[in-house]
C-alpha cells in the first residue's frame, strides 16, 4: 500500500475538482487530486460546449485537459484510484483506495453526480461494510474459506474473481448480463478449473442480512429466483458514493445529494463539496465555480 500526505485533498478530477485544485495548488498547498479510474468526468465523454465563458464552443475533452494542466502548472499531484473507504472526523481525514492511503488537513469531494438509487441494489447500501464490498484486495482475505459472491462481467471483474479464489474465499461468481461472452470465454474456463462456481448471465436482484449479508436472492433470464447463501458480496462496478458519504458521517439530503451551505461547507469540519455532487446547477461553470468556493474556504480552514 502507497502512503500519500496533502494540506488538501480534492476527490474527483472533473471541473470542480480541477479548478480546486488549481487554486489549492496556486496558494502554495500541497495539493493532491485522487482521479477515479472508474468513474471519469462525464466531460471526458466528449461533446461540444457552447456555454463556457470565453468559448463560442469548444470540446468538452479539451476543455478538461487544460483544467488538469493548469492544476499540474502549479504543482497539483494526481494519485488514480477508487475511494472506498473515508475518516473525516479530526484533525487529520483519512482516504483509502484499494491500494493507497491518503492523509489529508482538509478534503473537498468532487465526485460528480451521485450514483442514482435506482441502479443500486436493495440491501446494498445498508450492508456496506458489512459484507459488501467493492474491493476484493482490501476485504478478500477476512472470508478464507467461507463462500461470497462477486458481481460483475467486465476483464476487471475476472481479475477480481481470481483475487478472491487464490485468497482462499469460495466464489460464486455471478455476471449479470453480459454484452460480450467471447472475451471472457477464456476467464469463464479458467475460473471453473480453480473452482469458482459460475453462475452465467444471471443477476443479483437483493442482497439479504441483518447485521451483515446472509444470501443474495439470484434471478435468472426467464425470471426464476434463487436464494445462495453467502458471507460476503463483491460488487465490481463503479462505487456508489452515497454509502460512503454516510457511513463517514456526511449529511445528505433527499436527492442524496451532499448537504452544504453557499460555502460548500458540509457538516464536517474541514470537509467541503463541489460540482454536482452537491446537485446544484448540474453545468460545468458552475461546478467551477464552486471548485473555486470550496478551495478558498479550504484554505482559510488552514489557515485557523
Amino acid at each position: 500500500m502507497q502512503s500519500h500526505q496533502a494540506d488538501i485533498l480534492i476527490v474527483g478530477a472533473g471541473p470542480a475538482g480541477l479548478t480546486a485544485a488549481i487554486y489549492a495548488a496556486r496558494a502554495g498547498k500541497k495539493t493532491i487530486v485522487l482521479e477515479s479510474e472508474r468513474a471519469a468526468s462525464r466531460m471526458s465523454v466528449g461533446w461540444e460546449l457552447e456555454n463556457f465563458p470565453g468559448y463560442l464552443s469548444i470540446d468538452s475533452r479539451e476543455l478538461l485537459a487544460k483544467f488538469r494542466a493548469h492544476a499540474v502548472h502549479f504543482g497539483a499531484a494526481f494519485v488514480k484510484g477508487d475511494t472506498i473507504a473515508l475518516s473525516l472526523n479530526g484533525d487529520l481525514k483519512l482516504v483509502s483506495t484499494s491500494d493507497s492511503f491518503i492523509e489529508a488537513k482538509t478534503v473537498i469531494l468532487a465526485t460528480g453526480k451521485p450514483l442514482a438509487k435506482e441502479r443500486q441494489l436493495p440491501g446494498e447500501e445498508r450492508l456496506v461494510g458489512f459484507g459488501v464490498s467493492y474491493c476484493a484486495v482490501c476485504d478478500g482475505p477476512l472470508y478464507r474459506g467461507r463462500d461470497v459472491a462477486a458481481y460483475g462481467s467486465t476483464e476487471e471483474a475476472a481479475d477480481d474473481v481470481m483475487a478472491l479464489n487464490q485468497m482462499g474465499a469460495n466464489v460464486h461468481w455471478i455476471t449479470g448480463p453480459i454484452k460480450d461472452p467471447a472475451a471472457l470465454e477464456e476467464a469463464f474456463i479458467k475460473a471453473e478449473k480453480k473452482g469458482v462456481i459460475l453462475h452465467a448471465g444471471r443477476k443479483i436482484k437483493e442482497i439479504v442480512g441483518e447485521k451483515g449479508v446472509e444470501k443474495v436472492i439470484l434471478a435468472g433470464s426467464a425470471g426464476e429466483e434463487e436464494a445462495l447463501p453467502v458471507a460476503a458480496v463483491f460488487l465490481f462496478r463503479e462505487i456508489p458514493t452515497g454509502p460512503l458519504f454516510v457511513k463517514a458521517g456526511l449529511a445528505m439530503d433527499h436527492k442524496q445529494c451532499l448537504a452544504v451551505d453557499r460555502f460548500g461547507r458540509t457538516n464536517l469540519a474541514g470537509v467541503y463539496a463541489a460540482g454536482d455532487n452537491t446537485c446544484g446547477g448540474l453545468q460545468v461553470v458552475a461546478a467551477a465555480g464552486e471548485g473555486c468556493v470550496a478551495a478558498l474556504q479550504a484554505l482559510a480552514y488552514l489557515r485557523k
